[in-house]
């Protein structure tokens, strides 16, 4: 045997018993990667529960009564505040889906008109005992008058049947009511005409009153949901507001010796329908 053959049969040997290595004894090319729990991001609610609100009412007409005092402390008038339009801004909470509550603003402007027998009275002719019977006075008014409300308002909403939402809810805050200058009248007659030389028988101008009053509301009516975050209602709302100043006569003439009056009104109430929009953002 030659030297080539021996180094041949000597390799073969050393092969067969080396023992032999599998792949898994190999060690891995890439290490194997380690996953670690990512926490889920949450998305941050930025103004959720809150929402806009704007509305448009129709206040339909309404009684005020004004007493007069000082230097008339018969006088009495009374007032229809004419039905009209008003307007409101809020915003509010959503706390729960049966419980919200807002704050608002509204604005409105209604003319007055008023007119009131004032009683008995006298013309020159009957004073002096001359021809006469019973002289009747009376005084008819025009003004007109803006109120501003700022109020809280609760609801309790009743439930979502297919998109409707029935609810009820109170208020209660602050009115501020302005009158503009009044202008009166007064009359007397007597058998049917004019009196003679009567004082009841000018006109004037009064100086309106302003002034902030307590009132509170109640209000029911039904939501509908246009989509997640828009909604309308329609709705009744009783408002009742306190008395307060509504007008007299300017110092001047009071001091003058000439007919003076202070006036003020015993409140009044406001039944109303409105529509609204609620904007919720979230």
């Amino acid at each position: 045997m030659n030297l080539a053959t021996k180094l041949m049969a000597s390799a073969a040997l050393i092969g067969f018993t080396m023992p032999v290595a599998s792949a898994a004894d190999l060690p891995p090319i890439y290490e194997t990667p380690i996953y670690q729990d990512v926490p889920e991001v949450q998305p941050v609610e930025i103004g959720s529960g809150w929402y806009l609100r704007g509305d448009v009412s129709y206040d339909f007409q309404s009684d005020v009564d004004v007493n007069g005092s000082g230097y008339r402390p018969d006088f009495a008038d009374g007032f229809e505040l004419n039905g009209a339009g008003s307007f409101g801004v809020g915003f509010g909470y959503q706390f729960t889906d049966y419980f919200r509550g807002d704050l608002t603003a509204r604005y409105w402007s209604a003319d007055l008109d008023g007119g009131d027998r004032i009683g008995a009275c006298f013309d020159s002719a009957t004073a002096s005992g001359g021809a006469g019977g019973q002289a009747f006075c009376d005084s008819t008014s025009g003004a007109s008058a803006t109120g501003l409300e700022l109020m809280a308002n609760a609801y309790a909403d009743l439930g979502t049947f297919v998109g409707f939402t029935p609810y009820v809810g109170a208020g209660a805050g602050a009115v501020k009511v302005k009158y503009d200058d009044v202008n009166v009248s007064d009359g007397c007659t007597l058998a049917g005409a004019a009196c003679v030389g009567s004082f009841y028988n000018s006109e004037g101008a009064y100086d309106g009153g302003s002034s902030w009053r307590f009132a509170y509301s109640l209000m029911a009516g039904v939501s509908y949901d246009i989509s997640r975050n828009l909604k309308v209602d329609l709705g009744y709302r009783f408002l009742d507001v306190d008395g307060g100043d509504a007008y007299s006569y300017s110092g001047d003439v009071a001091a003058n010796g000439q007919l003076g009056l202070s006036a003020e009104d015993d409140g009044f109430q406001r039944h109303s329908v409105q529509a609204a929009i609620r904007y919720l953002l979230w």
